[in-house]
C-alpha cells in the first residue's frame, strides 16, 4: 500500500525508455507510423507472397513478409493457421526493429509438424533488433523459438508448449547472442523444458513468463553471465523451477515465485520430494544476487541449492549465503492444479502481493495476462514499489461481467446495462463507465446499472469497465452485442420435413424447423405441439425433432413468443406416412432372449408385461423378426408392435400351456428405432426374438411375387433329415426365382418329427447362426415363413437340430435386382376375424379377403391364424382369382390355435383367399403391409 495510488513505479517508472531497455517497441507517434506487411491466408484474403503485403493483396506466408521486412517495418499477421518455420534472416537497426506480431486479438498459430518432428515455429540466427510478439505454436521435439547468434531480439507474449518426448526447452537462446528478452511468455507441457540460456550468451533478460510442468528446468542458464531473471512464474516438475549451471556468475535471480506442483509430491514420486526450487551451481555464485522470491517445496524437500549446499527455508539460505534475506517460504495464491496449462493468476493475496524489488530493474507495464500493475491498498509495499512478485499481477478485480436486460428489438429501444463486479479488495469509489456504441457519449456512474435508448437501426457493441481511484485498477467485461431493428411484427414461418435415416430416430421422425421466422425482438420461446399427445416441444432454439409412433394425420401447432411479449400460433395438418422400402437381408442375429442375464436379466416376461426391444437398423421402415415363445406357463398370444405405439387389437404369435413355438414377424419401426413385445396370456413366458432382415427407404431389394411353389419335400425325395443334419437345396431357377435373387421367401414346414427340436435355414456356403426358424414337439406338423440369403451356388441350407424331420419348403417370392415391388409397412390391422360375423370356413371352402391395400399392390404380408379348428389340416393363401396352389402356409391339429406369416400375391382389386380343405377352422387375418411397383 502506498500513501499515493500512482499507475507508475518512481525508480522503476514504466517510460519509453524503459520499454526499450527491455528491447519491446516503442509506440510510435501518427508522424512515425511503422509501414505495415500484412499476412493473412484465408480463401478470401486475395493473397499473394509475390504481393506487397497490403490489405487488398497481403502475404500468404509469414516467410514472404519476413523475407521483404525493413528496418522499422511490422509484419502483422492476421489470426489463422500458419503452417511453416519461419527463419529471419533479415535485420532491424537500434530504435527501429523489425516487428512480427499478431494483428488481431487472437493469437496466430504457427508452426510446422515434419516426419521426425523436429523442426521449430521460428529461428532467428545472426540477427539483431527483432521482435516477435503475439503468436501460438505447434509443438514438436524441438525448440518453438530458437535465437541464435543475435543481438538485441524481443520474444514477447508468445503461447508454447514444451516440447513432447524431449527434454528441449520451448525456447532457446545460444551462441553469441546479446540483449535477447524474453518476456510475458506463457509456457506449459509435460516433458521439456521453458526457457534455456546457453554459453555464450550475455545480458539476456527473462521476466514475467509463466512456465508450468516441464520435466526439465522452467529457466535454465547456463555458462551464460549477466543473466536477469525476474518476475517469473514457475511451476516445476522433476527439475528446478531456475537453474544458473556452469559459470553464470553475476546474475540476477529477482521477484519470482517458484513452486512444486501439487501432484509430484514424495507421495507420489521420490524424486519430486529432492528437487529444489532454486539452483546456483558453484561457478554461478560470483557476484550473482538472488532475493525477494517467493519459493514452495513439498514436506521438508530442499528449495535451494546454492553453491552444491542445499537449503529448507530462507532463513537458512540467508544465513549460508548472505542472499534472499527477503525471500519467502509460501503457497502459491493460485491452484496449483495436476496439469500443464494451469493459470497462474492469483486468487488471493499472498506475501508475493505488491512485494517486488524493482531497483535496477525495468520490467513490462503489463503482466503475462497483458493486465496492468496495480497497487493493494490494504498490503504495504514492501520493497518500496507495488509490483508483485511472479508473472502475474494481483487484480481489484477478478471479474466483471455485463448484461443486458434487452439484446434486440425495434427502435426506439430501450436498454439497461448491469454490471457485476468482483472485487478482491473493498474500494468505496468504484466507478462504472458504459460504452453503448451508437456514438453517444459514454456513462460514466457510480452505479451498476445505466440505461440507453437506441433511435435508429444498427448493431453496436456494448462495452462496460470497471475501476477504483486507481486507474491502474480498471477491468473491461466482454462486449456484449445488442441489435436494433426496424419496427415490425412478429412473423411464424413453420418448415416440417420428414428425417433422413439415421441411427438412432425411427422411421417416422420430422423435422420440425421455426428458424426462419422473424421479429424484431429477440425470439425466447419456441412451443410445437406435435398433435398426437405426447409432451411438448417448450425450448429457447428454433428447430427440433420428434419420432411419431404411427402414421396418422396431426395437427401440429407452433407458438412463438418475442422479447417484446408478443406471441405468435401457426397450426399445420401433417400427414405421417411409412415410406415404401426395400429389403435387406441379414445374417440372423439376436436381440432378445429373456433366459440370459444380459438382455433381460434371467426374468420370465410377465402376464400383461411388455418389453421394448432395440433393432439393428433404428431407421428401418419395418423389420422383419423371427419371435419364439419359450415354455409358456399358460396358452395365449405375444403381440409384436412399434415402440411407443398403442397395444394393437393383433396377435403375432399364438401358443398352448409349455408350447415352444415361433413365428416370423413384419414389423413396422417405432419411436427411437424400438419395436414392443407383450405378453398378452395369463402366465410367464420366455422370450426370443431374432431379426432376419429389414425394409429401409432408398436402399435394399425390391420384391417379386410369386405363384406358390414347393421346392422341396424330403418325403418324396431325399428322405428325412437326421439329427444335427442339413439339407440343401436349389431354389435360384426353381418356382420362378430368377439368376439375380438375393433372398428368397419360403413357407418352412417340419413334418413327422421322430423328437421336439428346431429347424434353422440359411444361405448354403455360410457359417450356421446360433438361431432358429422354426421350433417343434414331436410328431407335429407345424409351419413358419422364414426370408433367407441365397448362397452363391443359389441353394439355401436347413439344418435339423435333434430327432429325423422331414422338411417342406414352399416359395412365396425373392428379393433381387428383378424384383419390381417396394414394402411399405401399416401398424398392424385386422383384416377378418370369422369369430366375428361369417362363422367358421367349412370343409373344401374358402374365404376372400380384401386386403385394404392401395390400387395397384401387387402383395400383402399377412399374419393368418387358424383358431380351434375341428380336425386336422392345412390353410392355403393365395392371390384371389388365380388357381389355388398346391401348397400350404399353415398346418393345425384339432383345438389348436397356429399363426403363420404369410406373404401372398394379391388380384387386381387387392384381394387373397383363403382355402381350407377339411373339417371346420375360424380363421383370422391380420395385414402388417402390402407391396407396390
Amino acid at each position: 500500500m502506498s500513501s499515493i495510488r500512482r499507475r507508475r513505479l518512481g525508480a522503476a517508472t514504466f517510460t519509453t525508455a524503459g520499454i526499450l531497455s527491455l528491447g519491446l517497441p516503442a509506440p510510435a507517434t501518427a508522424a512515425e507510423e511503422p509501414s505495415v506487411l500484412r499476412v493473412e491466408n484465408r480463401a478470401a484474403a486475395n493473397c499473394s507472397d509475390s504481393g506487397s503485403g497490403s490489405i487488398a493483396q497481403p502475404y500468404c506466408t509469414i516467410q514472404a513478409a519476413v523475407n521483404a521486412a525493413k528496418p522499422g517495418q511490422t509484419v502483422l499477421v492476421v489470426n489463422g493457421r500458419y503452417g511453416e518455420k519461419v527463419t529471419v534472416t533479415r535485420s532491424g537497426e537500434p530504435g527501429r526493429p523489425i516487428t512480427i506480431k499478431s494483428g488481431t486479438g487472437v493469437k496466430p498459430r504457427v508452426g510446422v509438424t515434419t516426419p521426425d518432428l523436429v523442426d521449430h515455429a521460428f529461428v532467428l540466427t545472426n540477427v539483431h533488433d527483432v521482435t516477435v510478439q503475439g503468436f501460438r505454436t505447434v509443438p514438436t521435439l524441438a525448440e518453438s523459438v530458437l535465437v541464435s547468434g543475435s543481438q538485441r531480439i524481443v520474444v514477447d507474449q508468445l503461447e508454447l508448449q514444451s516440447p513432447e518426448g524431449s527434454a528441449a526447452p520451448a525456447i532457446r537462446v545460444t551462441g553469441a547472442s546479446g540483449a535477447v528478452t524474453v518476456s510475458r511468455n506463457r509456457i506449459g507441457g509435460w516433458n521439456g523444458g521453458g526457457v534455456a540460456v546457453d554459453a555464450g550468451v550475455t545480458g539476456a533478460v527473462v521476466t514475467t513468463n509463466a512456465i508450468t510442468f516441464g520435466r526439465t528446468a522452467g529457466i535454465l542458464v547456463t555458462d551464460a553471465p549477466g543473466t536477469v531473471i525476474t518476475g517469473n512464474t514457475v511451476v516445476a516438475q522433476f527439475a528446478p523451477g531456475i537453474s544458473l549451471a556452469g559459470a553464470s556468475s553475476g546474475s540476477v535471480v529477482r521477484n519470482n515465485i517458484i513452486a512444486d506442483g501439487d501432484s509430484y509430491n514424495a507421495a507420489v514420486n521420490a524424486e519430486a520430494e529432492q528437487t529444489v526450487e532454486l539452483s546456483v551451481s558453484a561457478g554461478s555464485v560470483p557476484g550473482t544476487t538472488a532475493d525477494h522470491n517467493s519459493l514452495w517445496s513439498h514436506g521438508e524437500s530442499p528449495a535451494y541449492s546454492w553453491g552444491g549446499q542445499k537449503y529448507r527455508a530462507p532463513a537458512e539460505f540467508a544465513a549460508a549465503s548472505g542472499q534472499g534475506k527477503a525471500d519467502l517460504l509460501e503457497r502459491p495464491a493460485f491452484q496449483l492444479e495436476p496439469g500443464p496449462y494451469m493459470s497462474v493468476v492469483p486468487t488471493a493475496a499472498s506475501g508475493s502481493t505488491d512485494a517486488a524489488d524493482l531497483t535496477g530493474i525495468t520490467v513490462p507495464d503489463t503482466d503475462s495476462e497483458g493486465r496492468l500493475r496495480v497497487d493493494h491498498p490494504g498490503v504495504a509495499n514492501s520493497a518500496g514499489g507495488f509490483v508483485d512478485r511472479g508473472a502475474a499481477e494481483f487484480q481489484a478485480y477478478s471479474r466483471l461481467a455485463a448484461t443486458l436486460d434487452v439484446s434486440q428489438g425495434p427502435y426506439p429501444l430501450k436498454v439497461k446495462a448491469t454490471a457485476t463486479a468482483f472485487p478482491n479488495w473493498p474500494d468505496s469509489t468504484t466507478a462504472y463507465r458504459y460504452d453503448f456504441g451508437d456514438g453517444s457519449e459514454p456513462v460514466v456512474s457510480t452505479e451498476p446499472t445505466a440505461s440507453h435508448t437506441y433511435t435508429a437501426k444498427g448493431d453496436h457493441l456494448v462495452r462496460v469497465s470497471v475501476a477504483g481511484a486507481d486507474p491502474n485498477t480498471a477491468l473491461k467485461a466482454g462486449a456484449v452485442a445488442v441489435k436494433v431493428n426496424e419496427p415490425g411484427e412478429l412473423v411464424n414461418v413453420l418448415t416440417v420435413t420428414p428425417v433422413a435415416p439415421s441411427q438412432n430416430q425411427g422411421p417416422l421422425a420430422h423435422w420440425f424447423d421455426l428458424s426462419a421466422s422473424t421479429s424484431p425482438w429477440r425470439i425466447l420461446r419456441y412451443q410445437v405441439d406435435f398433435g398426437d399427445g405426447s409432451a411438448k416441444a417448450d425450448q429457447t432454439w428454433g428447430s427440433t425433432t420428434h419420432d411419431y409412433a404411427q402414421p396418422g394425420v396431426y395437427t401440429v401447432t407452433a407458438t412463438l413468443t418475442d422479447e417484446g411479449g408478443r406471441t405468435s400460433t401457426v397450426t399445420r395438418q401433417l400427414k405421417v406416412a411409412y415410406a415404401a422400402a426395400g429389403f435387406t437381408a441379414i445374417t440372423p442375429t439376436r436381440l432378445l432372449d429373456t433366459r440370459l442375464p444380459g438382455m433381460w436379466g434371467l426374468r420370465r416376461l410377465g402376464p400383461g408385461e411388455s418389453i421394448d426391444v432395440s433393432l439393428l437398423k433404428p431407421s428401418a421402415e419395418a423389420t422383419v423378426l423371427n419371435v419364439t415363445a419359450v415354455d409358456p406357463g399358460q396358452g395365449g398370444f405375444l403381440s409384436v408392435y412399434p415402440g411407443g405405439a398403442p397395444v394393437p387389437g393383433t396377435s403375432s404369435l399364438n401358443f398352448l400351456a409349455g408350447q415352444t413355438v415361433s413365428n416370423l414377424v413384419t414389423v413396422p419401426g417405432g419411436v427411437y428405432g424400438r419395436v414392443t413385445v407383450r405378453n398378452g396370456s395369463g402366465g410367464p413366458v420366455d422370450v426370443l426374438v431374432d431379426q432376419v432382415g429389414y425394409y429401409q427407404e432408398g436402399s435394399g431389394d425390391r420384391f417379386g411375387a410369386l405363384a406358390p411353389s414347393r421346392v422341396l419335400d424330403t418325403r418324396a425325395v431325399g428322405g428325412a433329415v437326421v439329427p444335427d443334419g442339413t439339407v440343401s437345396f436349389q431354389v435360384r431357377g426353381a418356382g420362378g426365382v430368377p439368376a439375380d435373387a438375393k433372398s428368397v421367401v419360403l413357407n418352412l414346414t417340419v413334418t413327422e418329427p421322430s423328437s421336439g427340436g428346431f429347424l434353422t435355414a440359411y444361405a448354403s456356403g455360410t457359417e450356421q447362426p446360433g438361431t432358429s426358424s422354426l421350433n417343434f414337439s414331436a410328431g407335429q406338423t407345424l409351419a413358419n415363413q422364414v426370408v433367407v440369403p441365397i448362397g452363391e451356388d443359389g441353394k439355401v441350407t436347413v439344418a435339423n437340430r435333434a430327432g429325423r424331420s422331414h422338411v417342406v419348403a414352399d416359395v412365396f417370392g425373392y428379393y433381387g435386382p428383378s424384383g419390381d415391388s417396394l414394402f411399405t409397412p401399416v401398424v398392424p390391422r385386422r383384416l377378418v376375424d370369422t369369430r366375428e360375423g361369417t362363422g367358421p370356413v367349412g370343409a373344401n371352402a374358402f374365404l376372400k379377403v380384401a386386403s385394404g391395400a392401395p390400387a395397384g399392390a401387387t402383395g400383402a404380408v399377412l399374419n393368418v391364424t387358424a383358431v380351434t379348428p375341428s380336425s386336422g389340416g392345412y390353410l392355403t393363401v393365395w392371390a384371389d382369382g388365380a388357381a389355388r396352389p398346391g401348397t400350404s402356409n399353415l398346418n393345425f391339429l384339432p383345438g389348436q390355435v397356429v399363426p403363420n406369416h404369410v406373404t401372398t400375391p394379391l388380384s387386381a382389386a387387392g384381394a387373397f383367399d383363403v382355402y381350407n380343405p377339411a373339417g371346420r377352422t375360424d380363421v383370422v387375418a391380420d395385414l402388417f403391409g402390402y407391396f407396390t411397383k
